[in-house]
Order: structure tokens, then sequence, then C-alpha cells
């Protein structure tokens, strides 16, 4: 063999390396890849799995039960048999699990748990106000690279995408219902009202059930519980509504395009949690 054929054949293998290593980093040193790449049909089963375990259909079938509790008048408690006052423990508990409803004091510090000023949305996760601002700082955290390189290989910007929508899906719906509210308040009306009901259902959370010293004329304690429970959950139903209201026929086809197209760009743009941690 030649000198010249030497040299050709390294060159030959040179470039083939150069090109190996060129495809490695596009796959593994920018992130981009997806180990286990999230489809259309995991990112709707979330969805479902956010909407079936949210406080408006964990509440909304006990509400009848909360409402009869300790509802009966004093002439009716009198009137009761003998025989239906002494039901044994175990029945009771056998009822109690079958309505699945507790204590309008505990469904309603529930509530205030679940329906936090940064969880307005009440879905089935983040479950706390405490677990959605975590999940607040781990968005905000997340690393900004510009979206991954093509590939001939799959469709790396579209695995990142899904990857990004369905870790953070509950902050991407509350980011929606902001700018909502900032297109019903500035755009159509000061009296529109899903700000008004975001900001009522907050109201009603945040007023304590006991008479407050300091407003001693307003007798708080004397609503019954079960009432402030019945009446947030309503609140909360109606925000829901006019939430989907709002995006659906209220938003300009214009603002949607716009309002998506931003939700994801960044969802292209930052690095999934997985991916950055196998980076670091």
């Amino acid at each position: 063999m030649s000198k010249q054929q030497q040299r050709n054949q390294q060159k030959r293998a040179a470039k083939k390396e150069a090109k190996a290593a060129e495809e490695a980093a596009a796959v593994a040193g920018a992130g981009s890849r997806i180990s286990a790449p999230i489809t259309a049909a995991d990112l709707v089963q979330s969805g479902e799995s956010l909407v079936l375990g949210s406080c408006i259909a964990h509440y909304a079938p006990k509400l009848p039960d909360l409402l009869k509790e300790n509802g009966e008048d004093a002439t009716q408690e009198k009137a009761k048999e003998p025989a239906e006052e002494k039901e044994s423990a175990e029945a009771e508990a056998a009822k109690a699990e079958r309505s699945g409803a507790g204590s309008p004091s505990d469904a309603f510090a529930e509530l205030t748990t679940r329906l936090a000023w940064s969880n307005p949305l009440g879905l089935a996760r983040p479950l706390s106000g405490e677990d959605a601002i975590a999940q607040w700082k781990a968005l905000s955290q997340l690393e900004v690279d510009g979206g991954p390189r093509k590939s001939k290989r799959g469709s790396p910007s579209m695995d990142r995408i899904m990857a990004n929508l369905s870790e953070f899906l509950p902050q991407y719906l509350h980011i929606l219902l902001v700018l909502g509210m900032l297109h019903a308040f500035l755009f159509r009306s000061y009296f529109a009202c899903l700000p008004w009901l975001v900001l009522w259902q907050t109201v009603s959370l945040l007023v304590p059930l006991e008479t407050l010293e300091q407003v001693p004329q307003v007798p708080l304690s004397q609503c019954p519980v079960k009432f402030r429970v019945a009446g947030t959950v309503a609140l909360h139903a109606l925000m829901l509504l006019f939430f989907v209201f709002e995006l659906i026929w209220c938003m300009n086809f214009l603002v949607k395009i716009l309002v998506f197209g931003l939700l994801t760009l960044h969802a292209h743009s930052v690095k999934p949690i997985a991916v950055a941690a196998r980076d670091s």
C-alpha cells in the first residue's frame, strides 16, 4: 500500500470518528434524549388523574352527607325511636366509610390545605400549598439551554416538550389560570367573573371559623361549618367553570395561539429534571 493510500485511509477513519463523536454529543451531551419518551396518551392519562383526584371530584359527591350532618331539628332528634338511637358502632363505621364524609371541620381544614393561594385549582397533585411552592421553585430552577439539538433519530424536541408538560402539568395549568384572569380583567371587563371568583375562594378559606376578637360584632362562630364548606366548594366549582369558559369561548383565537405557544416554548427551552440530574 502506497503512502498516499495510507494517508487517505487515515483521513476517512478520522472523519468517521469525528462524525460519531458529533452524533454522541447531539444525543447525550446536549441532554436532549429522554430515556422513556412521554406519549400523547401518557399526557392525557396524567391529565385525567389530575382531574379525577382533584378537590372538586373529591368533595362534590360528599356535600349531601356533610350538609345532613347535625342538620336535624331538636324535635326530630327527640322523636327518634330507641332502636334507631342504639345503632351499633360497626354499622356507623360502615356507613361513614360508604359515604366517605368526615366532619365538616375536618373537611374545611383539608380544603384550606389543598386550595392554598399557590394551588387554587386543587388538582390531584400537589396536595398542599407547601408541595405547590416546592414545585414552583423546581420549575423556576430548571436550566434554560434553548432546546435540544436536532437528531436524525427520533424527535428530541417533542420528547422534551412532552416530558416537561407531564412533570409540571399542574403548574402549566395554573399559569393558564393566571393568564386567563389577566385576559378577563384587562381585555374584557373589570367585573369579569373569573378573577373575582378566585379572590372570593381565597377569602372564604382565609376567614377563620371562630369569631375574631378584633371584630366581635361579626359572629363567625354562629355560622355552621358545613355551610362554610358548601360555600367554598360552590365557589371552587364556579371558578373552574369560568376558567374553562374563559379559555374556550372568551379568549381570542390569536391570543390562544400566543398563550399556548409561550407555554410550549418554555417546555422546549428548559431541561427536564431527569436529564438535568443525569448531566450533573
